[in-house]
C-alpha cells in the first residue's frame, strides 16, 4: 500500500468513526448535562470536521500538474491540514474551555447514569481502533527513524494529525471518565468542569503544534538534511562534475521534493569523451571553412553529451531517492557563486 493510500485510509476511518461517536456523545450530554461529556462531544465533532478537511486535502493534492501549477497540487494537503488545526483550536479548544469555565462559574446538578459510561467506553474502543490504524501506517513508513522523529520530520501532516487527534481522543475519554466519576461520587460538578477545561487545553496544544508544522511546510521547508547530503554526495561523485556550487531544495507535497543544483561541469572529462571522434575527423585548421564546420560539430557534440549526462544523473538520482520528483541541474562557471560545495 502506498503512503498516500495509508494516509487516506487512516483519515477516512477516523472520519467515519468520529461521526458515529459524535452522535453518541451529544446524546449522552443531552441526557446527563455533563461538562466533560460536552467537551468530549465537541472534541469529537471538531475531529470529524477536521478529518473531513484532511480527506479533502488529500484528494485535491492528488490532482495532476497543470500549466499554471507545474509542480502539482501537493501543497493543498498542507493548506487543508492548517485549516484543520485552526478548527481544532476554535471548536475543540475554544468552545470546550469556554463551556468548562462557564460550568465552574455557574455549576448545575448532573444527571449521570450508566449511559455516559457505556458511550465513553464505545468511544474509547472506536478511537483506539483508529489510533492503532494510524500507528500501523506510521510504522510502515518511518523506516529506521524513531517514532517521535518521524512525527517531527514527516512531510505528510495528515497522518500525524490523525495520530495526535485520536491519541488525545483516547486520553480525553479517560479524563472525562475521571471527571464524571469524581463529580458523581463526591457530588461536586467542579471536577466535571475541570475535566472539560483540561481536555480543551490538550486540544489547544495539539492545534498549535500542527499549525506550526504546517506553517513550515507551506513556507517551503527544505528536504531532510540526510537526503540532501545523499544527493550531493552522488552528484559530486560523478566524473562529469567538477563541483557543485549551490543547491536548493523544497518539499512541494507529501513525499514529493524538488532539488536544484548549480553544477560546474568537468569540461576536460567531456572533451576526453570526444577523442575517438576527433581522431576520425582530422581537419586542416588553416582551412577556415573546414575549421568552422569542425568546431560547430564539436560544440554540438559537447552540448548533446551534457544534455545526456543531465538525463542520466536525473534517472540515477531518482532511483536513489524516489521522492525527488523534480530535478533542475543548471550549468555554472567558477565565478558564478561563492557558495562552493567541494568534492
Amino acid at each position: 500500500m502506498s503512503a498516500d493510500s495509508d494516509s487516506k485510509s487512516a483519515v477516512f476511518s477516523a472520519l467515519i468513526v468520529n461521526i458515529i461517536v459524535t452522535v453518541l456523545k451529544f446524546f449522552a450530554f443531552a441526557v446527563s448535562g455533563s461538562g466533560s461529556m460536552f467537551a468530549e462531544a465537541m472534541h469529537t465533532l471538531a475531529d470529524s470536521g477536521n478529518q473531513a478537511l484532511l480527506f479533502i486535502g488529500i484528494k485535491r493534492s492528488e490532482r495532476p500538474a497543470t500549466e499554471m501549477f507545474s509542480y502539482g497540487f501537493g501543497g493543498e494537503r498542507f493548506l487543508f491540514a492548517l485549516l484543520s488545526a485552526v478548527g481544532i483550536f476554535v471548536l475543540g479548544c475554544g468552545v470546550t474551555v469556554y463551556h468548562g469555565i462557564e460550568t465552574l462559574l455557574h455549576p448545575h446538578p448532573l444527571k449521570i447514569g450508566w449511559l455516559d459510561f457505556v458511550i465513553l467506553g464505545i468511544g474509547f474502543c472506536l478511537d483506539g481502533f483508529v489510533l492503532l490504524k494510524a500507528i500501523k501506517a506510521i510504522n510502515s513508513r518511518r523506516g529506521e527513524l524513531s517514532f517521535m522523529k518521524f512525527l517531527r520530520t514527516t512531510d505528510d501532516p495528515t497522518i500525524a494529525a490523525v495520530l495526535l487527534e485520536d491519541g488525545v481522543a483516547c486520553f480525553g475519554v479517560i479524563i472525562a471518565l475521571i471527571g464524571i466519576l469524581l463529580a458523581y461520587f463526591l457530588h461536586m460538578p467542579v471536577f466535571d468542569a475541570l475535566g472539560s477545561i483540561f481536555i480543551g487545553g490538550l486540544l489547544g496544544f495539539i492545534a498549535v503544534w500542527l499549525g506550526y508544522k504546517n506553517r513550515g511546510l507551506m513556507l517551503g521547508r527544505a528536504i531532510p538534511p540526510e537526503m540532501q547530503k545523499q544527493a550531493l554526495e552522488f552528484i559530486n561523485s560523478q566524473p562529469s562534475v567538477d563541483r557543485v556550487r549551490h543547491i536548493q531544495s523544497r518539499v512541494v507535497g507529501a513525499d514529493t521534493y524538488t532539488l536544484k543544483a548549480e553544477i560546474d561541469w568537468n569540461g576536460n572529462w567531456f572533451g576526453e569523451q570526444q577523442l575517438d571522434w576527433v581522431h576520425k575527423h582530422e581537419v586542416d585548421l588553416s582551412d577556415t571553412g573546414a575549421a568552422k564546420s569542425f568546431a560547430a560539430e564539436f560544440g554540438e557534440r559537447i552540448t548533446t553529451a551534457i544534455a545526456r549526462e543531465v538525463d542520466r544523473l536525473e534517472v540515477e538520482l531518482q532511483k536513489l531517492i524516489p521522492e525527488l520528483k523534480f530535478l533542475d541541474f543548471e550549468g555554472d562557471t567558477p565565478t558564478g557563486h561563492t557558495q562552493v560545495i567541494q568534492k
